[in-house]
């Protein structure tokens, strides 16, 4: 079986079907797009970037822009604390669920503050995608983040690499997935900087409508699940 077709077969899984982690992977670019462009030049799921910014400001003498760069960063590892909260403590095992249910609520939150407010709405995306970290971290069971960028465009080269060398069908299937992500991640990007000119601050409201398609497809599965029980 070809890559492509066993990745369409493999959308009969449920909850970490590769369309919840192509919606996940749009909205965070369409929310790392928007808040640059329009809260100040803050990524919210590169924390990387961030601290990239942060030190050279330091370098430069610069330290009035600690806390704008710093509490995205710690709300992000409390968002990951929270997503795997969610997960540790979720016996129902609708924890995906649940979470991308509050991902959208807070999304829908942030995008709403003004501009004046970007203290407070910049950290409230990065929690978001700390969440979004644990809780869309695995496609057709394969460990692949809808956060990282990095993560997804290394294991892209490093299973084509090897599939170039071993001819392995599985390492094709996986730069498939990665490459996809990838992709997603950049058009988004794109759309949402594009978007940001005509929509300004509001145009993360996107990032909300995709995070709650993921809590449609997430229920729809939970569904089928419970009719096979």
């Amino acid at each position: 079986m070809g890559p492509v077709k066993k990745i369409i077969e493999d959308e009969k899984n449920d909850d970490d079907s590769l369309s919840v982690g192509i919606l996940a992977s749009a909205a965070v670019g369409i929310m790392d797009a928007g808040c640059y462009m329009t809260r100040g030049k803050v990524f919210a799921s590169s924390q990387t970037g961030n601290l990239l910014y942060l030190g050279m400001d330091i370098a430069k003498g610069d330290f009035s822009q600690i806390l704008k760069y710093t509490f995205p960063v710690l709300l992000f590892m409390i968002g990951v604390t929270i997503g795997t909260r969610f997960h540790m403590h979720d016996k129902l095992k609708k924890w995906r669920l649940r979470a991308a249910l509050c991902e959208t609520l807070l999304v829908i939150a942030a995008s709403f503050m003004p501009l004046s407010w970007n203290a407070l709405a910049n950290p409230l995306f990065g929690l978001v995608c700390g969440m979004q970290a644990i809780v869309f971290r695995r496609i057709h069971n394969i460990p692949l983040a809808t956060v990282y960028l990095n993560g997804n465009l290394r294991e892209a080269v490093e299973t084509m690499v090897r599939y170039i060398h071993l001819k392995d069908s599985d390492d094709l299937y996986r730069f498939f997935l990665s490459l996809i992500l990838v992709v997603t991640f950049l058009v988004f990007v794109i759309i949402g900087a594009f978007c940001s000119r005509f929509f300004g601050h509001f145009v993360t409201l996107i990032a909300a409508l995709l995070l709650g398609g993921d809590v449609l497809v997430l229920r729809s599965a939970l569904k089928r699940k419970e009719q096979k029980a």
